[in-house]
């Protein structure tokens, strides 16, 4: 009896595309059993559009069983056409050898609609019922995709324990070690990547892996991991900030820059990228640098707070108070301002001359700042002249906290 499945087969892997009428033979005359299988063919040799009308047919013929179901199913949650799917799986009776990989399905269609709580339900109850492994690892897969991470930790590391370190092509091993880095469990996320081993990683995982190396403090390699990934274009703008961490860690401070210099180029729009940017400019007193940056940031956002500071900051350093008063007090009454604004304002005020003013601004924050070094520090000469009770208090409560500054302790003694 011919088989015209297999003919249809056969004329693809001979690049004839052309089986219409074929597919028609197939349909009347061939088993359930060989359109389901030629409908799976067609599926993972990425012809989606004619198994999903073999399937349809076959709906239409009553010659379709849960395989098919399922197949059609899974072709119309990619579509998106979630109502279709939901009829197709509730077809599928408890009795049915497929009944787990319905209702995984199932769970799969509740999360794409956002239907959170009812994808956890099924999975949790599937587990209640069933020790089949695929139940725990689609309820991992469905943590991670969550962001539960330590849940679905617990679950990979259980799958292992049982014996499963592959689930299909699938490392669990693998899973395990980004559910923990992403979690913050750096320490075992290395061991369960060296399990793995380095050549096996994505470029994802060696950063993530990178990542891990940093935490406990081995910049050696988590930069040889970061390098490698910038080397093969494939880094991540986070794997460019890690870089910058680790060469600043190792007291590279142009490489830090450098690093963020790249990292900046690489999303030119990412406005945190650019303060770090600012930042470590502004700590290598490359002060005309930074105030660049800082005030593209202002411009795009005046809602940031941290940059107005920063920027103020570097204006005193450059003795520019006139424009730390002009900067500083055209957001003093913005919706969001940071503490820090009083203190810069006080400081513009003392070097101007406009003493009143200044400890003003400083008695604003003094309770915020009371034990903030610096700013104790610069509060005690701010009033030096003119409050030498409050100096001295400024003074004894700085030396509480630095000690060892014998320069200023000498001012007690005088």
């Amino acid at each position: 009896m011919t088989n015209y499945s297999q003919q249809i087969l056969s004329n693809i892997a001979k690049s004839e595309f052309n089986n219409q009428d074929l597919m028609a033979k197939a349909i009347s005359h061939d088993t359930t059993e060989d359109l389901i299988s030629l409908s799976d063919s067609l599926l993972e040799q990425g012809f989606v559009d004619d198994a999903k009308g073999l399937l349809e047919s076959l709906q239409e013929h009553h010659k379709v069983n849960d395989a098919g179901n399922i197949n059609l199913a899974e072709i119309y949650i990619d579509e998106g056409d979630d109502d279709a799917a939901l009829a197709l799986i509730d077809k599928i009776s408890e009795k049915s050898s497929l009944y787990l990989a319905a209702q995984i399905d199932k769970a799969d269609l509740y999360e794409s609609e956002g239907l959170l709580e009812s994808a956890e339900g099924i999975l949790l109850d599937l587990q209640n019922v069933s020790d089949d492994p695929l139940v725990r690892f689609a309820l991992a897969e469905f943590y991670d995709a969550e962001g539960e991470n330590g849940k679905s930790a617990q679950l990979y590391d259980y799958l292992i324990d049982q014996g499963h370190e592959r689930i299909g092509d699938i490392d669990l091993h693998e899973r395990l070690a980004n559910a923990l880095a992403s979690n913050g469990e750096f320490e075992e996320s290395i061991g369960e990547f060296e399990t793995v081993g380095l050549k096996n990683l994505s470029a994802k995982e060696n950063g993530l892996l990178a990542r891990a190396y940093l935490q406990v403090g081995d910049e050696q390699k988590a930069q040889a991991l970061l390098e490698k990934n910038i080397e093969n274009e494939e880094a991540s703008l986070e794997d460019y900030l890690n870089l910058a961490e680790a060469l600043l860690k190792e007291g590279n401070i142009e490489g830090q820059i450098r690093s963020l210099q790249l990292a900046k180029n690489f999303d030119p729009f990412n406005i945190q990228t650019r303060f770090q940017l600012a930042l470590a400019q502004s700590n290598a007193k490359q002060y005309s640098l930074s105030d660049s940056e800082l005030a593209e940031i202002v411009k795009k956002d005046p809602s940031q707070t941290q940059a107005i500071s920063l920027l103020a900051y570097n204006l005193l350093q450059e003795k520019q108070d006139d424009q730390v008063l002009s900067l500083l007090n055209a957001h003093i009454e913005d919706e969001e301002i940071d503490q820090h604004y009083f203190w810069y304002l006080g400081l513009a005020y003392f070097h101007l001359d406009q003493q009143a003013t200044a400890e003003k601004n400083f008695n604003q924050v003094k309770k915020y700042f009371a034990n903030e070094p610096a700013f104790l520090k610069d509060a005690f000469f701010i009033f030096k002249n003119t409050d030498t009770t409050q100096a001295r208090i400024f003074l004894e409560n700085y030396l509480k906290l630095v000690p060892d500054d014998f320069e200023m302790a000498n001012y007690l003694l005088s």
